[in-house]
């Protein structure tokens, strides 16, 4: 039995049903030649004889007597209820993004594990595709992204685990349950006070991290006191979605990247946002500054995937009322080291521990404060992916589009995952609230090339200036 941590479960508490809280992912997959198509019962083979490496896979949430819900074993574990296959046929992209939107406007059932795939054995001739989507509560972007690569192989014929003899095991009794979270309540006080007693003695740690936490503080209450903008991409929402995905060569991020001397998620936050500022022009929006909500991942190297979310979060504020993209790389590249440089990503992920010990219904507030458009406009996810090919089923995988959820009163999320030579975007997005949303594949491709083409000009001209930094004062107030 595992409990949910505090944020783990923030993410079972915004969720509604027009607010779905699963990540995911898109993979289209190049058929071995002489295939037709991807055979669905091998794929679900693999898939089986690892399930045993990601035991969580075949745990659902359970509520406890107290404290945050428990991770339990589903005695009617069925994995055909989980690896399910599209047999309609799908010409091409277009109908593979629709697909892909219906599969991902349905709602994970919460009295099974929080996860489904689903296989489309022909895209087209030659190709096929594999849609996941797990819930939020499980893993955070990162560790998607590590269990996906689970669920496929390193090679075409790669050998598979002995399968394992798995029971379900019993859940415990009530009583048992409550005296356990009573028991990990007052472990985490006990932890909470050798933290303090340790640093006690060591004064100059102490009047850091005591320092590092009041940043946090003022940040996180200057972000609520001055809430983000009214949008066009905030409104409300229903349960329908859409996914609009493009595909980029990394090549070209790394030439920006090298030429301003910078980072790349800098870049693909220019690139963002450019092709915003081109959407709202199409919505026929003014082109206001938008706060953007990016996922930081604080996971250490010995984390395992499965252990829930370790992430934190940032608020960046993304230029779209400037013109010159070159300019919004350097307004954006100096908000992004300013926030590195300033603590706050490490207070602020020392605040959200802290917030195990708040009474459930401050937690609920919380939670759903810290996912309302007061706190920002929208998320955006950058996630490095595996540089090599990986397979599904003997196939070869193309493309990886990730998934970002959106909470209520957001119309759109943009997830960037890095996967091979290329950098693949996808935008997620409440379809009817962002009608126009169909182009900003398009976008995304011709924010790169106005941004390439910017970089290339003031380069040749000699005119490519440092990167700004924010005015003394108005850093935090900014972020």
């Amino acid at each position: 039995m595992q409990r949910l941590s505090t944020l783990d479960t923030s993410f079972l508490r915004v969720e509604t049903p027009s607010a779905h809280m699963h990540v995911g992912w898109l993979a289209t997959l190049e058929l071995a030649p002489g295939v037709s198509e991807l055979d669905p019962g091998k794929l679900a083979e693999r898939i089986a004889a690892r399930l045993q490496l990601a035991p969580r896979f075949r745990q659902r949430v359970a509520p406890a007597p107290l404290g945050e819900p428990i991770w339990v074993d589903d005695p009617g574990f069925r994995l055909d209820q989980h690896v399910l296959v599209e047999a309609a046929p799908v010409r091409g992209r277009d109908d593979l993004e629709r697909l892909a939107g219906r599969f991902l406007s349905r709602q994970l059932d919460r009295d099974k594990p929080l996860w489904q795939i689903a296989v489309v054995p022909r895209v087209g001739s030659g190709g096929a595709a594999v849609l996941g989507k797990v819930h939020h509560a499980m893993v955070d972007g990162i560790a998607a992204v590590e269990l996906a690569t689970l669920l496929f192989d390193l090679a075409p014929d790669a050998a598979l685990p002995e399968p394992d003899d798995w029971e379900p095991e019993p859940l415990d009794a009530p009583l048992r349950l409550a005296v356990d979270a009573v028991a990990d309540g007052a472990l985490d006080q006990f932890r909470a006070a050798r933290r303090l007693a340790t640093l006690g003695m060591r004064p100059r740690s102490t009047l850091r991290i005591a320092e590092t936490m009041r940043r946090a503080a003022l940040s996180l209450a200057e972000d609520v006191v001055r809430p983000a903008a009214p949008s066009f991409v905030n409104s409300e929402i229903g349960p329908s979605r859409a996914l609009v995905t493009e595909q980029v060569p990394l090549a070209r991020f790394e030439r920006i990247k090298h030429a301003r001397a910078v980072k790349l998620n800098d870049v693909v936050l220019a690139v963002v946002t450019g092709a915003l500022r081109r959407f709202a022009a199409l919505s026929e929006a003014e082109p206001l500054p938008l706060r953007a909500m990016v996922p930081v991942s604080v996971r250490a190297p010995a984390d395992a995937p499965a252990e829930g979310n370790r992430i934190t979060f940032a608020f960046i504020d993304l230029p779209l009322d400037q013109p010159d993209a070159g300019e919004r790389l350097s307004l954006i590249h100096a908000r992004t080291q300013e926030l590195k440089s300033s603590g706050r990503i490490a207070g602020s992920d020392a605040i959200m521990r802290s917030m195990v010990q708040m009474p459930g219904f401050l937690k609920e507030r919380a939670a759903r404060l810290a996912a309302s458009p007061r706190m920002y406009n929208l998320a955006v996810s950058n996630v490095p992916g595996p540089r090599m090919p990986i397979y599904a089923g003997g196939a070869k995988v193309e493309t990886i589009h990730p998934v970002i959820p959106i909470s209520d009163g957001h119309a759109i999320a943009i997830g960037v995952l890095t996967y091979r030579e290329a950098l693949h975007f996808a935008a997620y997005v409440d379809p009817e609230a962002l009608p126009d949303a169909g182009e900003l594949g398009t976008l995304f491709a011709n924010a790169v090339g106005e941004l390439a083409h910017t970089v290339g000009r003031q380069r040749r001209m000699g005119a490519t200036r440092p990167a700004r930094r924010p005015a003394p004062g108005r850093a935090t107030a900014r972020h």
